[in-house]
């Protein structure tokens, strides 16, 4: 007689499911019937010390090392790491500072993001420098639990200027899936863009992150530019920040489609910026208050 299959849910089940029917409440809005879900998002806010992947990996570890998730709880969860986390934004010689992040053993910082989701439970986003067909590229990349794979990847679409000498732009929005969350991952200079996040939007985003290493001196401007993506595009945002110094402004925030900020770092200081954020307040909004339906 062959032996029952368990019911329990992996941890990488946990995270890509798309309709987990025992666990999920549903909400009946006019016209649509929409999946009501949340998604635990964590910011780690960290002092990125410049060329030294040894000190920066050791302090990722660190901050995060309460988070866990495990296969009983419904509530996935998203780590959200800063731009060039590991080496620190522009490192001296970006060329010999690329990396190949396809799979778990391609390179050290890949093998960290898969540490990282395995021990957590969580979608782990991390960033770094990639090489594709002989050129430079700002990259986001996405890992999943128990899964040895890149889950999913972008390539920053608008290089800062320091850095188009260098890096080639990314050329296209690539959306990825957290349960049923429809996620855009953006980097720090593509926030002055706002016809990149139209495009997510159009391409079916409800969260988009902006992992950064924005400067201080500009930090007003992060505020408000957060802000406004969130408003105009009705979207969750999830912005995470270097902090440290003058040229790390640190205010990693997490703004809700209302464009109100619910979760942010006390200005410069390492932290875990938490909250967890949830679609119905947000499909309610954008029934009462359709602005894209003008737009879309």
């Amino acid at each position: 007689m062959a032996a029952a299959k368990s019911s329990t849910k992996t941890n990488r089940e946990r995270n890509l499911i798309f309709f987990k029917i025992e666990k999920t409440k549903f909400l009946v809005l006019p016209t649509k019937f929409y999946i009501y879900s949340m998604l635990d998002i964590y910011l780690v806010q960290m002092d990125v010390a410049p060329n030294d992947k040894a000190k920066n990996f050791a302090k990722v570890r660190e901050l995060t090392a309460k988070i866990r998730k495990n296969a009983s709880d419904p509530v996935p969860g998203l780590i959200v790491l800063p731009e060039m986390f590991a080496t620190g934004y522009l490192p001296l010689h970006p060329e010999s500072a690329a990396e190949d992040f396809s799979t778990k053993d391609s390179g050290e910082t890949a093998k960290l993001l898969y540490e990282l989701a395995n021990q957590t439970g969580c979608t782990v986003m991390g960033a770094g420098i990639a090489k594709s067909n002989g050129t430079l590229l700002n990259h986001s990349s996405v890992y999943v639990p128990e899964c040895a794979q890149e889950f999913a990847h972008y390539d920053k679409r608008r290089p800062f200027f320091m850095e188009q000498a260098k890096f080639s732009a990314g050329e296209k929005v690539n959306l990825f899936k957290i349960a049923n969350w429809n996620t855009a991952a953006t980097i720090c200079f593509d926030l002055r863009f706002p016809e990149l996040y139209r495009d997510a939007v159009k391409a079916g985003a409800r969260l988009i992150t902006v992992q950064a290493a924005w400067p201080l001196a500009r930090i007003a401007h992060w505020k408000t530019l957060l802000q406004a993506r969130a408003i105009e595009d009705q979207v969750y945002m999830a912005a995470v920040n270097c902090t440290g110094s003058e040229l790390n402004g640190g205010n990693s925030m997490i703004v809700n489609p209302k464009g109100e900020i619910i979760a942010s770092a006390n200005g410069q200081e390492e932290c875990i910026v938490y909250a967890r954020i949830e679609s119905a307040p947000q499909e309610e909004y954008r029934i009462k208050f359709p602005v894209l339906k003008d737009l879309l």
